[in-house]
């Protein structure tokens, strides 16, 4: 859903000297750009670049011109006109890097400036979205964010651990967490080490993360924030149901893999990954990002079936096939 925002003011009146325009019409408003009706701040919380187009009527003013100006934290944009009886205008482009990001439409003129009466709209703003950052992200890069996030820490917090990666078409591998590669562009692999061999498993082919037999969740790891504004599709459907139906404390088995399965309590529920444990003390922790979960059991019986992971029992792949 685009970011745009479009408002009039239809009332007479006036505006003072280096005061704000205030609007009283809100046409059109989607996304995430919130109007102060009481101040005239109009509050950007998406980064990004923006359109801002405006207009004023003016009737009269004491000043020798007419100007305003839309007032950003980057600078004033002004549009001025000689004409005291007409119409100022303006047109420009604001790079949103941080947010909250606020701006006005404000009377630059040196007196008070009395709108139109003639005109049926004295003021018009419409701010739109040129390109907004992570637009065309889907939740699915979101997971795949929050993955290389939480790997990033396993790496640092259990570096000695022989950890279990369950790996979409394969059972799983072992290995101490070594490195999250990356390229120019970002993070792409995540590499433990085993013995001499570096194994190198790309982060969507990820379906679970098991940090070894005793170990416990450690209360420091952080997770990503959810995105201000959600994109639409299969997959924020898909993760934020898991988030939904999946709360913490909830007794469950979650099969994902091949032949795979957790079972336990959930201990974390984050958007784009579940941390199911042996029981609420955060014992033996797996990591199951939300799309890879295959099925999900819950019921008053899953409490008697808290032990050790279903999948811990399991051989890696590569180790059946090495016996």
């Amino acid at each position: 859903m685009s970011n745009i925002l479009f408002m009039q003011r239809t009332a007479s009146g006036a505006v003072s000297a280096l005061s704000n325009v205030l609007f009283n019409s809100t046409i059109l408003n989607t996304g995430d750009i919130v109007y102060d009706s009481l101040t005239g701040n109009i509050t950007f919380n998406t980064i990004g670049q923006y359109n801002i187009n405006w207009f004023v009527t003016t009737q009269t003013t004491q000043s020798s011109a007419v100007a305003f100006v839309v007032n950003t934290p980057a600078g004033s944009y002004i549009g001025n006109s000689p004409l005291k009886t007409g119409e100022v205008y303006g047109e420009i482009f604001v790079d949103v890097n941080t947010v909250p990001y606020v701006i006005q439409l404000k009377n630059f003129s040196t007196n008070v400036v009395y709108y139109s009466s003639a005109a049926q709209i004295k003021a018009n703003i419409c701010i739109s979205a040129v390109q907004e950052t992570g637009s065309s992200d889907t939740m699915y890069d979101f997971q795949i964010a929050q993955l290389a996030h939480i790997l990033s820490q396993i790496i640092t917090l259990y570096p000695a651990n022989v950890i279990r990666i369950y790996v979409r078409g394969l059972y799983a591998i072992d290995g101490t967490p070594t490195e999250l590669y990356s390229s120019a562009s970002g993070p792409g692999l995540f590499i433990t080490t085993i013995d001499t061999d570096i194994q190198a498993m790309p982060l969507n082919m990820i379906t679970g993360v098991y940090l070894g037999d005793a170990s416990t969740y450690n209360e420091s790891i952080t997770y990503l924030p959810a995105p201000t504004i959600l994109p639409s599709g299969w997959d924020t459907n898909v993760i934020t149901s898991v988030q939904d139906y999946l709360p913490v404390g909830t007794a469950c088995s979650i099969y994902f893999s091949i032949g795979n399965s957790k079972a336990g309590e959930v201990y974390k529920d984050e958007l784009g990954m579940v941390v199911v444990t042996t029981d609420d003390t955060g014992l033996e922790p797996t990591f199951i990002p939300a799309t890879e979960a295959s099925i999900i059991i819950t019921s008053s019986a899953a409490k008697s079936s808290i032990g050790k992971s279903d999948s811990s029992k399991l051989v890696s792949f590569l180790d059946k096939k090495e016996k």
